[in-house]
């Protein structure tokens, strides 16, 4: 499992959905039995068997410098350190496979794959950010498998989707009939870091992610102005100024690891809308581990991770969203419930049993028991 190459494996970054996948992966793994290799930079806090250090944390951040340079060649380099250390900028900025950090990631990451990897018969080489690894393994004879797609473009035999919806979303957008190697597994969480909060703060509804238009927040002042003795909080990364302005709307700054517990937890509501096909939307299960309930589209991965008006409400005009905020307001979810329905789902000790199903079903493609004929059923598994 390689890290994503523009964060370092550990809670700092963890507000990178895709950087916390990988951090949650190593413990989640091993905890069925699987050895996990993670190739990543110094520093990293990655639960693996063996953590694989491609690069010192000064190599990688003057990369990070050089790099965000070559993307905007208009910045002197104090300007750009002045960008990447400030807390409200966007971390996605430096996803770009063309730039001096995943080149040297990429290039170091495929001396070491070739070193460690011992044969197709026994070891999966994940791939958690779609092409932006290609560099490292491409030519390889490696057995890949897009380990969570939530991304546009996937492209190899052996997928694994975060939602029905996205996996359908592919299939049509591909043309393909249904595959029997693309697998659907969801999106899988640190449980101890977003307990259960059976008493939230009165009136505060919230908001956690990249602060623009696209994640809805637009949305979320058009319903503050009709909750004027509510409070409404928008907490993550990008320009706030835009949306704070009513007085009933505050900004908080990106927060990241049990943090994001204490903050979901502590709200009445959790308010997600999200104008474009969520891939899966982690924070919206973030909220419901911590017993709160989410008011969401009717549309992506929420149709299946948000049980209609009982884990939250999903909605298609804005009086419905209002209701759904009075409704959370008025105590009528059940947090307990909430929170009990998503540790079953989506606690990443439970989801590891899914993974080890998918994995020893692919696994019989390449250990000579002639993969789709295999006599070998990996069910038990999911029936735990």
């Amino acid at each position: 499992m390689p890290a994503i190459p523009h964060t370092i494996t550990r809670d700092e970054f963890s507000h990178c959905a895709f950087t916390g996948k990988v951090k949650r992966w190593g413990p989640m793994m091993r905890s069925v039995g699987f050895e996990v290799y993670h190739y990543g930079v110094e520093g990293s806090d990655a639960g693996a068997d063996v953590d694989v250090q491609l690069m010192t944390k000064s190599e990688w951040d003057e990369l990070r410098i050089v790099s965000y340079m070559s993307l905007h060649k208009e910045l002197t380099r104090d300007q750009a350190v002045a960008h990447l250390t400030k807390h409200s900028s966007f971390i996605g900025d430096l996803a770009n496979t063309g730039t001096p950090l995943y080149a040297e990631f990429n290039k170091r990451f495929s001396v070491e794959l070739k070193k460690n990897y011992r044969g197709a018969a026994t070891d999966i080489l994940c791939i958690p950010f779609g092409f932006a690894h290609d560099a490292a393994h491409s030519g390889g004879d490696y057995v890949r498998v897009e380990s969570g797609i939530g991304y546009p473009d996937s492209k190899y035999n052996y997928r694994i989707f975060e939602s029905y919806a996205w996996l359908n979303h592919a299939l049509g957008k591909e043309a393909k009939s249904p595959q029997n190697y693309w697998f659907v597994v969801p999106n899988y969480f640190d449980a101890s870091q977003f307990p259960l909060q059976l008493n939230p703060e009165k009136k505060k509804i919230g908001f956690l992610g990249r602060i623009c238009d696209i994640k809805g927040c637009n949305i979320i002042v058009e319903i503050a102005r009709r909750f004027p003795d509510v409070d409404f909080y928008l907490c993550g990364q990008g320009d706030a100024g835009r949306y704070t302005v009513l007085p009933n709307i505050h900004y908080k700054e990106p927060i990241h690891g049990a943090e994001r517990g204490e903050y979901l937890g502590s709200l009445t509501a959790f308010l997600c809308f999200s104008i474009f096909l969520e891939p899966f939307c982690g924070v919206n299960v973030e909220a419901q581990l911590c017993g709160t309930p989410v008011i969401t589209h009717d549309s992506g991965a929420m149709v299946e991770t948000v049980e209609q008006g009982v884990t939250g409400l999903k909605c298609h005009t804005l009086a419905e969203m209002c209701e759904g905020v009075q409704m959370a307001l008025d105590g009528k979810f059940d947090r307990q419930y909430i929170h009990d329905r998503a540790i079953r789902l989506y606690d990443m000790y439970n989801v590891a049993k899914q993974y080890a199903h998918v994995f020893k079903t692919i696994n019989d493609v390449h250990n000579g028991k002639n993969g789709w004929y295999s006599p070998d059923s990996h069910l038990d598994e999911l029936r735990e």
